[in-house]
């Protein structure tokens, strides 16, 4: 039993699987929200402050990693999923989360649960990345190339940013030109997930090659709203 009532978000596509382990996680002392699709856990993640999320890496056209990566903060995770799958276990790990075969036992995941919660109470989990993101309500238009970007959070370390998909790949270290201060930084990309067949997101650690480039960068921060 978990001395506090941490919230636990559950996606999980399957009611069965979903009612079952939301009825086991409120026994076990916890307030669970549980939804059915992606679009419902990402609406959950950005109008409430779930302690944990557990999600199905199966979500329709999505998966629980890209609902992961979309969340507007930091949280641990568990995704779990059917089918092995070394790419996704890669992407998983990188983002802090546990990457969790079926069949697993409702006592499994909350004793994974409560440890990696254990775990987290003497630091803050945003330890993990040195800056808190910063939301962009309604995106910042941006370019990578020729081709538009939508950033859609910021630090002073890094940010999210949205791109169409396309034939050419987006190259590992690249040129991002802020389109309302024409303003270009250097960024490497650390991640990369598909959202859909159309679009394609990014977390990337900004280049702060010369203290001139940092304090406008910095500044561009800053302003943001």
């Amino acid at each position: 039993m978990t001395r506090t009532r941490s919230k636990v978000l559950l996606v999980d596509d399957d009611p069965a699987t979903r009612l079952g382990l939301a009825e086991f996680f409120t026994e076990a002392g916890f307030d669970v929200q549980a939804v059915g699709s992606f679009e419902e856990g990402l609406r959950a993640l950005r109008s409430g402050a779930p302690d944990f999320l557990i999600a199905d890496v199966r979500l329709g056209a999505f998966n629980g990693l890209q609902l992961l990566v979309s969340s507007p903060h930091q949280i641990p995770a568990i995704i779990i999923t059917g089918f092995a799958d070394p790419v996704l276990e890669s992407d998983a790990r990188q983002h802090g989360a546990e990457y969790v075969l079926k069949p697993v036992s409702p006592h499994v995941l909350l004793e994974m649960v409560e440890r990696r919660l254990r775990a987290l109470e003497g630091s803050q989990f945003q330890t993990l990345r040195r800056w808190d993101r910063k939301p962009v309500p309604g995106g910042l238009e941006a370019r990578i190339g020729d081709r538009p970007a939508r950033i859609l959070d910021i630090s002073y370390g890094g940010l999210r940013f949205e791109i169409p998909r396309s034939d050419t790949d987006l190259p590992a270290s690249l040129s991002l030109r802020v389109s309302t201060s024409d303003f270009s930084i250097r960024a490497d990309i650390v991640w990369r997930t598909s959202i859909g067949s159309e679009i394609l997101m990014c977390g990337a650690q900004v280049s702060q090659s010369s203290p001139a480039i940092a304090r406008e960068w910095r500044g561009l921060v800053d302003a943001v709203a």
